[in-house]
């Protein structure tokens, strides 16, 4: 990696933290939204005797169910709809800083507020929007929670009983821990397709300065065997391998669900540009940079310790500094949640 590219892999690497910080805070507000939708579905529940319910009873009830399920989920997408235009706004925006980090103009370069707010809204998770697969949930929550009413009843289960096979117990997970699980799991994976789409089409805007990307994997515990293979992978801007990769780009990352890895810019040489000039004069800053492949852990070992605190939140900096908590642990960012306002405004101070 070029002193160039890794300034500008640092830039890229230190929003993406950013972005598992509203990650962590987005997904605690979708599972907030699924906690009232359940008080909602126990008091149903709770309202009269199920045991006594005859056919005509129960299905109105299912019915009643069914709306606030519908009414929730509609909650859900809207609310994710709105996080996706602010981070896709927000990743185009850390993208020129990246790359004015090394003096590349991107003024001309920008896709339009309105390009940006359309590609949030045709983002595709596995070939499907986000609000299809907000209606999936939806429809898995219903058909889930009929099924656990009508196999509650025909066990002679009572009413408290069918209520904690909804709501799960410490023992057996419920139809509503799955429910937060999914929600979870769709909250973060539009947030990094919707970013790395951003930066995909911020990059491809500048063709004339960046000739190809790079896939940066997290590499910790939790990270899938494709992404481990795909660290460090390099196309140029139409998607065909360069230099020894031989993977194919198949899209970019988000390369399945929970996926955090990111791209970065290759940017062409002063050579390739046609200027006769060495790539980097001695004593520039770029060339007391280290390593020659930066990763996530790098970047973070590399920053000063108010640095860190700003990043992570200083308890955290410091047990990570001090070798107490992994990458791992860090990565969720749950301890420093960020939101959608805060994220946008620091990419607006670091501009």
């Amino acid at each position: 990696m070029t002193p160039a590219n890794e300034i500008i892999a640092r830039s890229i690497i230190e929003h993406q933290l950013d972005l598992l910080r509203l990650s962590a805070h987005s997904q605690s507000v979708a599972t907030n939204i699924i906690e009232r939708m359940q008080l909602e579905l126990e008091s149903l529940l709770r309202k009269d005797n199920l045991t006594e319910f005859g056919r005509a009873r129960l299905n109105r009830l299912l019915s009643e169910a069914n709306d606030v399920i519908s009414r929730y989920y509609e909650a859900l997408n809207t609310n994710n709809a709105d996080i996706m235009k602010g981070v896709a706004r927000a990743q185009v925006g850390s993208s020129q800083r990246a790359l004015a980090g090394v003096n590349v103009s991107l003024d001309a370069g920008l896709p339009s507020a309105a390009f940006v707010e359309a590609l949030a809204g045709n983002a595709l998770i596995e070939g499907a929007k986000t609000s299809s697969w907000w209606g999936k949930q939806s429809s898995d929550v219903a058909f889930k929670f009929a099924n656990t009413v009508r196999q509650g009843l025909i066990q002679g289960e009572t009413t408290e009983q069918i209520v904690r096979r909804v709501t799960g117990t410490a023992e057996q997970a419920g139809v509503m821990d799955v429910a937060r699980s999914n929600a979870r799991s769709l909250v973060q994976s539009s947030i990094q397709q919707v970013a790395n789409d951003a930066r995909l089409v911020t990059f491809k805007r500048n063709s004339d300065v960046i000739k190809g990307v790079r896939q940066i994997s997290t590499l910790d515990s939790h990270t899938t065997e494709i992404c481990i293979a795909y660290d460090g992978q390099e196309w140029d801007l139409d998607g065909e391998p360069i230099g020894d990769t031989e993977l194919p780009f198949s899209g970019g990352p988000p390369r399945h669900w929970g996926c955090r890895s990111v791209l970065v810019p290759i940017t062409k040489t002063f050579k390739e540009l046609g200027i006769n000039v060495p790539e980097f004069a001695a004593g520039d800053r770029a060339t007391a940079l280290g390593p020659q492949k930066m990763t996530m852990q790098q970047w973070l070992e590399s920053r000063t310790p108010e640095q860190l605190a700003e990043q992570l939140g200083r308890g955290r900096a410091e047990l990570f500094s001090e070798g107490k908590i992994t990458l791992q642990q860090l990565v969720d960012m749950r301890g420093n949640p960020l939101t959608l306002a805060e994220l946008e405004a620091r990419v607006a101070v670091k501009r």
